[in-house]
């Protein structure tokens, strides 16, 4: 089965490259949600994601970041940022904070 590009965000490591959704014809869509440990709440949660490309202007690729807070205490938050290949059919994890496996480093966005 295809990995999903929510389960490239909530699982790949950093520099991982991901070629499923965009050889399968990736529409661009991000999901709404991932899921990621929350260092106020001490669980994993749900954080409601907003992308943004910050990178690259051409339909063809670029970079984006895609920020997050956790759905439950709206305090703790998620930062990705993700380079996106279209012409070459991938995409990669070029940033995480916190990083993947690091709860202890989660970053507060509190009226961000």
């Amino acid at each position: 089965m295809a990995t999903s590009v929510r389960e490239f965000l909530e699982t790949y490591p950093l520099h991982a490259r991901l070629n499923t959704p965009l050889s399968a014809g990736w529409n661009g869509q991000w999901p709404e949600a991932v899921e990621a440990p929350c260092h106020v709440c001490g669980a994993s949660r749900s954080y409601q994601i907003w992308p943004s490309k910050v990178a690259g202007f051409t339909g063809e690729g670029g970079v984006y970041m895609l920020s997050g807070t956790c759905e439950h205490c709206c305090t703790a938050g998620l930062l990705y940022w993700v380079e996106v290949n279209s012409r070459e059919g991938w995409m990669q994890k070029a940033g995480q904070l916190p990083a993947p496996g690091s709860p202890a480093g989660m970053v507060g966005v509190a009226g961000s």
